[in-house]
């Protein structure tokens, strides 16, 4: 079986990791997790980095400190992984479900222009929503599978209706927008390290803010508010999101061989694009023209005259040992979500119907692609 995208583990990872067995820094303390916080905000090019448990953790906290409060709103792509709606939901707060566009599979940034100046109105320094009477406090653009969204009109338009911007670049480490990082646009920006993300540490995640203030508040509010290095003394209720030194250990090896994954995936896609297309069924997504992709995801699309379903094609390409996946079900069709509001989400439902995740791993081989490659093409007709 082919697989759908595995962790590539060929760097210092296990030297690291011994150190912290020889040391006996396996858990919460060690050197390890301070090193990797500095060299990933480095990498990023922002000033302060906190590690974390999960991507899902690092939304949790961002979305506290922006100050979301029971009842408030808080704008979320349609098509999005659950996580960023759950922590929403943490928060005791409503999502609102916002469309996506072609182009980077992310927000519809005119589509929020006339939300918020047709459905909304600013008074006493906030926005809030005509239809609920709920204050709209933050929005999580995530940079789908590693596309980065347009942010410059969208940074806009959020300082204009007092909006905080919290960065889901869960799936976007290594992209870039307008010659930067993702990751340094919003207030917050949330990273994953997943097994399947292009770098990983098992299992962890990572909050970048330029706000030093922020920065210690999420390291302390992470950390169980501890307020005494000795003494139990904690001042207020926090949270266990602590990443441990074992695997912070794992990061800074695969951080080491980042800038490699991202060069691999690129001139993966570029073999998948050369030997699917020209296609009557099909074509590969690929980056816009403002941006740099890590392609963490290689997106197949279907074309309007396909005849095959996107189940058609997992299905076809796992009787013959390849691992594909669509992409997530809509929010807005999720049972524990389909009672709150959406805005015109058209384009999010024609991409969920249409874009399949084809086998991306950075230790892909050439004949896999091509393999890949001949199932899919065998599919030109039904």
């Amino acid at each position: 079986m082919i697989p759908l995208s595995v962790p590539n583990i060929s760097g210092n990872e296990w030297k690291y990791v011994q150190e912290c067995l020889d040391d006996g820094w396996v858990s919460y303390a060690g050197g390890f997790v301070e090193r990797f916080e500095n060299e990933f905000a480095n990498y990023i090019g922002c000033k302060h980095a906190v590690a974390v448990t999960s991507g899902t953790a690092a939304l949790h906290i961002s979305l506290i400190l922006c100050g979301v409060e029971q009842g408030d709103e808080v704008l979320v792509p349609n098509l999005t992984f659950v996580a960023p709606v759950n922590t929403v939901r943490y928060s005791f707060a409503n999502p609102v479900f916002m469309d996506s566009e072609w182009t980077t599979l992310g927000l519809d940034v005119e589509k929020i222009r006339d939300f918020l100046e047709k459905e909304c109105e600013f008074k006493n320094g906030f926005t809030y929503n005509k239809n609920t009477g709920s204050r709209v406090k933050a929005i999580i653009p995530m940079h789908t599978l590693g596309y980065p969204v347009d942010m410059n009109p969208l940074l806009e338009i959020c300082e204009k209706f007092n909006i905080d911007v919290i960065e889901d670049a869960t799936e976007s480490l290594g992209s870039e927008y307008m010659g930067k990082k993702t990751g340094n646009f919003g207030k917050f920006a949330c990273f994953s390290f997943n097994g399947n993300k292009i770098m990983t540490t098992g299992g962890g995640g990572m909050i970048t803010t330029n706000d030093e203030q922020l920065a210690k508040r999420a390291k302390h509010l992470t950390t169980t508010a501890k307020t005494d290095p000795i003494e139990y003394e904690h001042d207020e209720v926090a949270y266990n999101y602590r990443l441990t030194n074992v695997s912070a250990a794992i990061g800074v090896a695969q951080l080491e061989l980042l800038d490699e994954f991202v060069e691999t995936k690129r001139k993966n896609l570029i073999q998948y694009k050369e030997l699917i297309e020209p296609n009557d069924n099909f074509y590969i997504h690929t980056e816009v023209e403002h941006s740099k992709s890590n392609y963490w995801m290689y997106s197949l699309v279907r074309k309007d005259n396909c005849e095959h379903s996107v189940m058609d094609i997992v299905r076809n390409l796992a009787d013959n040992q390849i691992q594909a996946r669509p992409i997530w079900k809509l929010m807005n069709l999720l049972p524990m979500f389909n009672q709150f509001q959406s805005y015109q989400c058209h384009v999010s439902q024609e991409i969920y119907e249409r874009v399949v995740s084809i086998p991306c791993s950075t230790n892909l081989s050439e004949r896999e692609i091509e393999k890949v490659a001949d199932v899919i093409k065998s599919m030109q007709y039904k």
